[in-house]
């Protein structure tokens, strides 16, 4: 019985990590297409922004975001499971 509660949470966690990195790839395009359609106009001057490296907060403030998505949801996504189970775990007992 013990084997299949850890297969299925192995499962689980892999069916998890999939998930996130569906999530983060659909983050990154987004990221990629809004950003360069911004650097774009600002560049062929449709858009003024002062100061001149304003321009760049977008790409960079988001691109942050997108690190910490990827440390938190991807690279961690297993420990994220862990924790869940262990807090179910805890509320069974």
């Amino acid at each position: 019985m013990a084997g299949k509660i850890d297969e299925y949470k192995k499962l689980f966690r892999e069916a998890t990590v999939a998930d996130q990195m569906k999530l983060f790839k659909l983050h990154i395009a987004i990221y990629l297409v809004v950003n360069i359609i911004w650097l774009i106009l600002n560049m062929m001057g449709y858009i003024k922004i002062d100061p001149a490296l304003a321009m760049w907060y977008s790409p960079v403030g988001w691109g942050i975001l997108v690190i910490v998505h990827y440390w938190f949801y991807i690279r961690g996504a297993e420990n994220l499971c862990m924790l869940r189970e262990e807090m179910v775990e805890a509320k069974i007992r």
